[in-house]
């Protein structure tokens, strides 16, 4: 579906990344159809630092959808 046409579908959760002792993730992360949109946010817990964490909105696109450049 997230490869197929999102702007046929409303706004719904697709998919889960999940939080695991095996990646950086703070929090479960929820991948989401939003106006046509397929878009993620991620937050990240910095690693090998003092302190930090990383906030991310991901919008995943078709190769058919980008621009040539």
């Amino acid at each position: 579906m997230a490869f197929g046409v999102p702007e046929m579908f409303r706004d719904m959760q697709i998919g889960k990344w999940l939080k695991s002792h095996d990646n950086a993730l703070i929090e479960d992360d929820i991948i989401n159809i939003t106006d046509g949109k397929v878009k993620q946010e991620v937050k990240i817990k910095l690693q090998n630092v003092e302190s930090g964490e990383l906030e991310l909105e991901v919008e995943w696109l078709s190769h058919e959808s980008s621009p040539i450049i």
